[in-house]
């Protein structure tokens, strides 16, 4: 095979279920793309059949087999796969999603085109294979932009119109190999490496999406997606990366709406923030961090619509720290519930609780190896039972107070 055009790098790990599909989808698209193309797809030591899947696939498709001999970390993975690859032009695709063929032969043209460009950016789309319905895209643009080399001001003014994260691209491996851009804690990568690519040449940012992000893959898939579990932590990271590239604009100057860009870059983590939130009360996450992060958004400064209002959320994280996190930290055997409760509450708590609870009439039911959750309870009896023979004695005013 002459060089190819593209190369398709596939970082894999483990999932061999759903690369038995992806495999049968980059058949078909390997034949309808109308130049070279080699997918490269790079095991990063799995432990099931993956191995023996790709060798039978290389019969059927341009297949390079990278097989690692220990974990990399998935960052690793993705460089080991985009360094050996030989196309023109690379394009990422995780091991459980889909390419669109008609826009991926489109994008190829446009960069085709611009000799100059160092990459295209397109938005992506959310499909769910059951119903073969797209659930959403990511951010809409109405045409077709290119930002000229080094123009870091006309970027961010870019991305702040369309609330653009930049992670979905087909690089030239020129500039990939130039650069090879690498991403930190500090700040996000889908902001800091469109930087670094404008620095060697243009970015297109084209409007028609070639890739889709799998949502479900068939009935009963309870696959996490990597970036909704980004999403419910990452927002100083986006904060970090927004404020990366509005640096580098202001350093270059020629920004011709700095406040409405100043404006993105100080509201967007905050909309990031709100939306890890309701994820997270989606999801069952952690109540003490809905608290934590229902806290910080509540004193952020702006406006906000909480999903839920806060009552509930302080509610729940209290009732969670006296009959989850507390009884956990000091190896209690039970919970005692004194004062008023019903049935529905002790059932409640027990299916979150650790340690069973219950509820105490009488001071000779409290034990040495309890946590006690005092709802209003008015027996002075039963009460010094729980403050001089408990691990802990929680009043709920004292709850209210810590998660006021």
């Amino acid at each position: 095979m002459s060089q190819p055009k593209l190369s398709i790098c596939v970082p894999t790990y483990n999932r061999a279920t759903y690369l038995v599909t992806l495999l049968a989808h980059l058949e078909e698209v390997v034949e309808q793309l109308p130049f070279e193309v080699e997918v490269v797809i790079s095991d990063n030591a799995s432990s099931d059949n993956t191995l023996e899947l790709l060798e039978e696939a290389s019969d059927r498709m341009p297949l390079v087999i990278l097989h690692q001999s220990e974990n990399l970390g998935a960052v690793r993975n993705i460089s080991c796969a985009m360094r050996a690859a030989k196309g023109t032009y690379l394009v990422y695709l995780a091991d459980d999603d889909r390419l669109k063929p008609a826009a991926l032969i489109d994008a190829i043209a446009r960069l085709d085109d611009n000799s100059k460009a160092a990459g295209l950016y397109a938005p992506w789309e959310v499909l769910d294979l059951v119903t073969n319905q797209v659930k959403s895209q990511f951010y809409k643009q109405s045409k077709n932009v290119t930002v000229p080399k080094g123009n870091y001001a006309r970027l961010i003014e870019h991305v702040a119109d369309h609330r653009i994260f930049s992670e979905i691209c087909i690089l030239r491996r020129q500039a990939f190999r130039a650069l090879h851009p690498m991403g930190n804690d500090l700040a996000f990568w889908a902001f800091t490496m469109p930087c670094e690519y404008l620095g060697y040449g243009d970015l297109i940012y084209a409007k028609t999406p070639f890739y889709s992000s799998i949502s479900r893959h068939f009935p009963g898939d309870t696959r996490a997606q990597e970036g909704f579990t980004e999403v419910m932590s990452a927002w100083d990271r986006y904060r970090g990366g927004a404020e990366y590239m509005y640096g580098l604009a202001l350093q270059q100057g020629g920004l011709k709406n700095p406040e409405k860009v100043r404006a993105f870059v100080q509201a967007m983590p905050i909309e990031r923030m709100l939306t890890a939130l309701r994820f997270r009360l989606q999801q069952g996450g952690d109540p003490l961090e809905n608290y934590t992060l229902a806290a910080r958004l509540r004193g952020s400064g702006y406006e906000i619509n909480l999903p839920v209002p806060m009552e509930q959320i302080r509610t729940t994280a209290g009732l969670y720290f006296a009959s989850v996190t507390l009884p956990d930290t000091l190896q209690a055997e039970g919970v005692a519930i004194i004062g008023d409760c019903d049935q529905d509450t002790i059932a409640t708590l027990n299916t979150i609780s650790n340690r069973p609870v219950r509820h105490v009439i009488d001071e000779d039911e409290i034990c040495a190896t309890d946590v006690v959750l005092n709802l209003g309870c008015k027996n002075a009896a039963i009460m010094k039972q729980a403050e001089s023979l408990a691990l802990a004695h929680v009043r709920d005013t004292d709850l209210m107070r810590k998660f006021a």
